[in-house]
C-alpha cells in the first residue's frame, strides 16, 4: 500500500511539475518577450524602400538586431503553442503526429515529452485506441493451407513469415456469403484493397462506398462522402458478396495511384481507372486480432518414396496433450527449437570419454514429457505429414536465431480458428474458471520466443509463485521477476521514456522501424503479466496506452483495470467486452497446468547451454536389446547386436539403411514406393530389437496417442505392408522377412541385412578387444561405418534417444581410436578427429585435442584457423569457446612462438 502511495506522489508532483512548465512557456514566455521586446506585429506595415533602407545602413545601435531576436523569439513561442496543441489533440484521439521538418522537431518533441509526462503521472488522457470493429467475420477456406513455421511461433513482423493469413486476406480468390459487418479504416486502406480483399476483385470497391455512405461514424469523423478520401477511424460496411461466374485474380489487379500499396503496375482499363487513390490514413493505435483459418491438409498426391505415404489426417494448429494442457503449434515450434539447442549444447560441453565395459553410459535427463509430446506434434504437422523431410537440429535452430520479435501473441482458437492479439498496447484482463491455467499458456507461448532479447515476460513475485510451481526455474531468457508490482511498473516507466527518446532520437515512427534502423538495441517486446490492485488501475492503464508505440502490453490477472476483459467457464470465454469483444467471445483459451509449464521453462532454460538439474534426471528409455524395464526403473540403451544367420550363406537381397533417412534397397537399388510410414518406422523399430518385441511393445512405441484396438490393426496393417511390398519387389514369395513366432516379432536377419548391426558389431569387439592393436583393428571401419546419424527422419521418443547415444558412443570410439594413434601416427590421429567433428560440429573437447594434435605437428597457424572455427560455430548457438579452449590457444602459440625463437637462436 505505501509503494502504490508513494508511487502515486510521484506521479502527482510529475504532473503538476509538467503543468508548471507548461504554465512558463506558454504564459511566462509571452509575457515577458512583451515586457522587453514589444508587442511582434507592427502598427503600420513598412514599405519596399524604408526595409532596403534599414538592411542597407549600418546597425550602429543594434536596432536591425534586436528585432530579428525579437521575432524569432515570437516565432519559436507561436510554433511550441502550436506542437503543444497538436499533439495535446493527437494524444486524445489517439493518434501518431507525423514528425515536422528538423528546424520544428526540438519544439515538437518538447511538447511531446511533456504531454507523454502528464498522461504517464495522471493516466487521464483519453483512450488511445481507434473504436473497435463492430463485427469480424472469420473466413475459413477449405482449400486453403497456412503453412507452418517453426519457430517462428506466431510472430508476424516484417522479417519473418507468419502462419496466420489475416482477416479478409488476399488469398479469397471468390466472394463467399456472409453477413453484414464493419471494419475500421487503417493506414493504406482504400475502397479498392478493401474490396480486393473481401471479394477477390478491387472492381467492387463501389458496392462498399454505396453500403458504406449512410454508415455513422464515430464522433470527430465525417461520413465518407467520396471514395477517394478515407480517413483512419472511420467505419466502412461490407456488404454481402454475389457469387460471380469470374473474377480477376487478385495479384493481377492493381488499382491506379496505388504507389507502394499496389500491386505492380499493368494496362489500366476503364474501371480501374475509376478506382479511389489511397487514403493518406495514420495507423490506427491498436490493431486488428490476427484469426488465421483451420490448418488443412493439402491436396493428396502420389507419394515419390516411399517416406511420403501419409498414413493419417493433419493435426490442427492446437492439441490437447495427455495432462489435459491445451496448447498450438505455435508454442509446439518454440519447444522443438529449444529442444535442438539444447541438444546441440549437451553435445558441445560433453566431455568426451570411453564407454563402459557394460556397454552404457549415463544419459542427460530428457525433456519433459509435455515437450517431446509437443515437439513431435509439430514436426508431424509442419513436415513429415505434409511430405517434406524434418529439420535437423543445426537447421531449426537457425530457424529460431532468424525469427523476429513476436508483436503477436496467440491466446486460443475459435471455431478451429487461431487468434492472436497484438502485443502493442494489449490490455486484457482474465477471470473465472481456469483463468490462471489460461494466462499460464500465454505467458509460457510469448516467453518461448524470448531469445536474443525479443521478448520480456515482466512478472511480480507474487503472481510468479502462484501462476507457476515453486520448482519453476526463474533464470529462463526473457523472464525477469520482481518483488512486487511497483518495482514493475517502474520499470516499464523507465522503458517507455527510454523507448520514446530512442525513437525521437532516430527519427523513426515506431518500434519495429527502430529495430530495423538499428538491429544491435535490444528492444523486446514486453509483456506484463500481473495483478494489479484498484490503486495501480490508472498507472497500468497509461503505460498500456502508451505502450502502442513501444512495443509494450499487459496481461492481468483481473478485469478491473483492462481495457479487454474475458470472463471464463472451464477455460471457453462466455462473455467479452472491449476491444476485439467480438472476436473473443466464444473462443476456446489455450491452458496448461503448473507442471507442464515447469517442464517447459526448464527446456527453455536448458536451450542457452545451461547444465539441467540432477534431481529427477531419467536417463531415456529402456534397453533396445531386451523388454521394456519395470516401470519406475531408468536404463540406458544398450547396441543392438545382429542375430546369427541360420538358413542362407549368400548375402540377403534386402538392405536396412538406417545410418541416415530410413530407407530399403534391393540389388537393383533403392525401393521408392509401396511401404508405408508406419511399416518404414516398424522396420527401424525391429531393427533396434533383433531378439524380437511383441505387438504391445510395438504399438506402444510407435503409436501412444491411439487406442489400443486402432494401434493392433495399424501393427498388423504395417507388418503385411513389409512383407507385400518385400516380396514383389525380391520377387521371392516364400520368405516371411519378418517373423513371427512364440508372440514376437523380429527382422529375419537372412533376407534383410541392416547397417547398423555393422556399426554395432564393431563397437562391441572394440570394447571387448583385450590390447591396444586388437582395439585398433575393431575401432577402424567405425569412420567409414557411421556416415549418419541414426534415423534422421523419424522423431518418435525412442528414436531421439538411441540417436543420441548412438552418437556419443561413436564420437567416444574415434577420440578413442586418435588416442591409440596419435603416439605413432598423429597424421591418421588428426584425420580421425577431424571426421569426429564432421559429425560432432558443436563438441568443443574435439576442437581443444584438434588444436593440441596441430600444435604438436608444427602447424600454429592450423590452431588459430581451428580455434576460428569454432568460434564460428559456436555463434549459430548464440555462445562462443569457453576459457579453458582460450587458455589453450594461448598456451600452444606460446609454445610454438618458443620452439620458433629457440630454433632461430640455435641457428
Amino acid at each position: 500500500m505505501n509503494r502504490f502511495a508513494h508511487t502515486r506522489t510521484v506521479d502527482i508532483l510529475r504532473g503538476l511539475g509538467a503543468l508548471l512548465v507548461f504554465a512558463i512557456l506558454l504564459s511566462g514566455v509571452p509575457i515577458g518577450l512583451y515586457a522587453v521586446a514589444g508587442w511582434p506585429i507592427p502598427r503600420a506595415l513598412p514599405s519596399g524602400e524604408q526595409v532596403m533602407a534599414a538592411l542597407m545602413r549600418p546597425d550602429t545601435d543594434q536596432h536591425l538586431f534586436l528585432v530579428a531576436i525579437r521575432t524569432l523569439g515570437w516565432a519559436a513561442w507561436a510554433l511550441f503553442a502550436a506542437s503543444t496543441c497538436v499533439e495535446t489533440l493527437s494524444r486524445l484521439a489517439g493518434k501518431v503526429t507525423p514528425y515536422p521538418p528538423r528546424p520544428v522537431l526540438p519544439l515538437q518533441t518538447l511538447a511531446r515529452n511533456l504531454v507523454a509526462t502528464a498522461t504517464l503521472a495522471f493516466g487521464v488522457t483519453a483512450p488511445l485506441t481507434a473504436p473497435a470493429s463492430a463485427a469480424v467475420h472469420v473466413t475459413t477456406d477449405a482449400h486453403s493451407h497456412t503453412s507452418e513455421q517453426p519457430l517462428s511461433g506466431h510472430n508476424t513482423s516484417p522479417t519473418e513469415s507468419t502462419e496466420w493469413e489475416p482477416l479478409l486476406g488476399d488469398r479469397t480468390s471468390k466472394p463467399k456469403p456472409q453477413g453484414w459487418q464493419t471494419r475500421i479504416v487503417h493506414r493504406g486502406d482504400t475502397l479498392w484493397s478493401l474490396a480486393r480483399r473481401a471479394y477477390g476483385s478491387g472492381r467492387l470497391y463501389p458496392k462498399i462506398f454505396k453500403a458504406s455512405r449512410d454508415l455513422a461514424q464515430p464522433k470527430g469523423l465525417p461520413r465518407i462522402t467520396d471514395p477517394d478520401e478515407l480517413r483512419p477511424g472511420q467505419r466502412v460496411r461490407l456488404p454481402r458478396p454475389r457469387k460471380t461466374s469470374a473474377s480477376p485474380s487478385p495479384a493481377r489487379e492493381s488499382p491506379p495511384g496505388a504507389g507502394r500499396h499496389s500491386a505492380p503496375a499493368e494496362q489500366e482499363t476503364g474501371e480501374q481507372q475509376k478506382a479511389p487513390r489511397p487514403g493518406r490514413a495514420a495507423p490506427s493505435r491498436i490493431p486488428d486480432p490476427v484469426v488465421a483459418p483451420p490448418r488443412t491438409p493439402p491436396p493428396t498426391s502420389a507419394p515419390s518414396s516411399p517416406q511420403q505415404t501419409v498414413d493419417e489426417v493433419h493435426p490442427a494448429a492446437s492439441f490437447t496433450l495427455p495432462s489435459g494442457s491445451y496448447i498450438g503449434l505455435g508454442l509446439a515450434s518454440a519447444l522443438s527449437v529449444a529442444v535442438a539447442a539444447t541438444r546441440l549444447h549437451r553435445r558441445r560441453r560433453r566431455l568426451i570419454g570411453e564407454p563402459s565395459a557394460q556397454g552404457t553410459e549415463a544419459t542427460e535427463p530428457m525433456p519433459a514429457a509435455a515437450v517431446v509430446r509437443a515437439r513431435k506434434k509439430h514436426l508431424d504437422s509442419s513436415y513429415v505429414n505434409a511430405g517434406s523431410p524434418p529439420p535437423s537440429d543445426v537447421e531449426l535452430v537457425a530457424q529460431g536465431n532468424a525469427a523476429a520479435a513476436p508483436d503477436h501473441v496467440s491466446i486460443g482458437t475459435r471455431d478451429g480458428a487461431l487468434i492472436a492479439l497484438p502485443v502493442a498496447g494489449l490490455s486484457l484482463g482474465l477471470s473465472g474458471d481456469g483463468f490462471q491455467a489460461a494466462a499460464r499458456a500465454i505467458a509460457t507461448e510469448f516467453l518461448a520466443r524470448a531469445g536474443r532479447d525479443r521478448a520480456e515476460l515482466l512478472i511480480p513475485q507474487p503472481d510468479a509463485e502462484t501462476l507457476f510451481s515453486v520448482d519453476t526455474p526463474t533464470d529462463v531468457p526473457g523472464l525477469t521477476v520482481t518483488p512486487n508490482l511497483g518495482t514493475a511498473i517502474t520499470h516499464l516507466e523507465a522503458e517507455v521514456l527510454r523507448r520514446a527518446r530512442l525513437l525521437n532520437a532516430s527519427d523513426q515512427a515506431d518500434l519495429p522501424a527502430l529495430r530495423t534502423a538499428d538491429p544491435a538495441e535490444p528492444l523486446p517486446s514486453v509483456l506484463l503479466v500481473a495483478s494489479v490492485p484498484e490503486q495501480a488501475n490508472a498507472t497500468v492503464q497509461a503505460i498500456t496506452q502508451l505502450g502502442n508505440r513501444h512495443g509494450i502490453g499487459a496481461l492481468l490477472l483481473d478485469i478491473s483495470s483492462a481495457r479487454t476483459s474475458l470472463r471464463l467457464e472451464d477455460v471457453v470465454v462466455t462473455h467479452a467486452e472491449g476491444v476485439h469483444a467480438e472476436n473473443l467471445t466464444g473462443a476456446n483459451l489455450f491452458h496448461l497446468t503448473a507442471e507442464d509449464a515447469a517442464g517447459m521453462l526448464l527446456t527453455l532454460r536448458s536451450a542457452t547451454g545451461a547444465a539441467a538439474p540432477s534431481d529427477g534426471a531419467h536417463t531415456p528409455g529402456a534397453p533396445v536389446n531386451a523388454e521394456p524395464a519395470p516401470e519406475g526403473t531408468h536404463v540406458g540403451p544398450t547396441l543392438a547386436s545382429p542375430p546369427r544367420l541360420t538358413l542362407r550363406n549368400e548375402p540377403a537381397p534386402i538392405r536396412l539403411q538406417l545410418l541416415g533417412p530410413v530407407r530399403l534397397h534391393t540389388t537393383d537399388g533403392p525401393i521408392h514406393s509401396g511401404l508405408r510410414r508406419s511399416a518404414r518406422d516398424l522396420l527401424a523399430y525391429l531393427a533396434l530389437h533383433p531378439s524380437g518385441i511383441t505387438r504391445d511393445q510395438g504399438c506402444g512405441a510407435l503409436w501412444p496417442d491411439h487406442d489400443p484396438e486402432i494401434t493392433t490393426t495399424l501393427f498388423n496393417t504395417a507388418i503385411a505392408n513389409i512383407r507385400k511390398v518385400l516380396r514383389k519387389t525380391t520377387s521371392l514369395r516364400e520368405p516371411m522377412y519378418i517373423i513371427h513366432g512364440a508372440g514376437r516379432y523380429s527382422i529375419d536377419p537372412n533376407f534383410i541385412d541392416v547397417d547398423l548391426w555393422h556399426l554395432n558389431t564393431a563397437l562391441t569387439n572394440a570394447r571387448k578387444a583385450p590390447t591396444d592393436p586388437e582395439r585398433i583393428a575393431a575401432l577402424s571401419p567405425i569412420p567409414d561405418l557411421y556416415t549418419a546419424e541414426f534415423a534422421s527422419d523419424l522423431h518418435h521418443e525412442w528414436a531421439d534417444n538411441h540417436r543420441e547415444y548412438l552418437h556419443r558412443t561413436v564420437i567416444d570410439a574415434l577420440a578413442r581410436l586418435a588416442r591409440l594413434l596419435q603416439a605413432d601416427h598423429p597424421d591418421q590421429a588428426l584425420a580421425i578427429l577431424e571426421d569426429a567433428i564432421t559429425h560432432a560440429p558443436y563438441a568443443e573437447p574435439l576442437y581443444r585435442s584438434v588444436m593440441q594434435l596441430q600444435s604438436r605437428l608444427g602447424h600454429p597457424d592450423a590452431v588459430q584457423r581451428t580455434f576460428g572455427l569454432l568460434t564460428a560455430r559456436l555463434a549459430d548457438l548464440d555462445t562462443e569457446p569457453d576459457d579453458q579452449t582460450h587458455q589453450l590457444l594461448a598456451n600452444l602459440l606460446t609454445s610454438s612462438e618458443d620452439k620458433r625463437s629457440g630454433i632461430i637462436r640455435k641457428i
